[in-house]
């Protein structure tokens, strides 16, 4: 059943909603009506979800189809300034939460390739900034949580020179030995950025599971 990313405030219907905890959710559900049992002479209530709770804002919920159609478009309880504002802020988190973990997710793949075949190649300066613009707000999103302590940014390579050997030169028609130089790239390989890409990807898990 599909919810919603936009929260409206949980109906207020006296005796007729629920909250159901299943794993480490919890479900919204509404009552609908009761049978009559003639056998057993009693009335069996009739429910439906409704909608998913949202945990940092107890009062709001994400809806789904069922809420549309027993409460209607326009069937949304009046939101106080405080729910407005946890309501916007949760929609804007979620928003940008999924588009980065759609773009994660391909990083991710790529890279796990990458470690398999190049383990010990050096990644270029390019592609780790190409990385820190989907680890830079992903990190951020998950500031204050104990698992965004152990999330680190790539730094980007840097050439150093290395002595390579003697070598013999004319310099004033002269032969004289110098010393040739060439530059190495010196910073993370492919295996080393798999591993950190893991680690973000268990905390992305962990961040959805706590707060979405």
């Amino acid at each position: 059943m599909a919810y919603s990313t936009k929260p409206v405030k949980i109906p207020k219907v006296p005796g007729k909603i629920t909250l159901r905890k299943r794993s480490d959710r919890t479900y919204v559900v509404y009552e609908t009506g009761r049978t009559y049992n003639s056998a057993r002479k009693n009335t069996n209530p009739l429910r439906k979800y409704i909608g998913l709770q949202i945990r940092n804002a107890p009062t709001l919920m994400l809806p789904n189809e069922n809420y549309e159609k027993y409460f209607g478009k326009d069937g949304e309880e009046k939101m106080t300034a405080k729910e407005r504002t946890a309501s916007e802020n949760y929609e804007a988190m979620s928003n940008d939460f999924w588009m980065l973990d759609c773009m994660f997710e391909q990083l991710y793949f790529e890279f796990q390739i990458q470690a398999h075949r190049n383990p010990h190649f050096v990644v270029n300066a390019y592609k780790i900034q190409r990385i820190n613009k989907i680890l830079v707000p992903l990190k951020h999103l998950m500031e204050g949580k104990p698992y965004g302590a152990f999330l680190e940014i790539p730094e980007e390579p840097v050439e150093v020179e290395e002595e390579e050997g003697l070598i013999t030169t004319g310099v004033d028609q002269e032969e004289m030995p110098v010393r040739a130089r060439k530059t190495k790239l010196v910073g993370l390989d492919y295996s080393d950025i798999a591993l950190l890409l893991t680690q973000y990807k268990g905390a992305m898990t962990r961040f959805a599971g706590d707060c979405l």
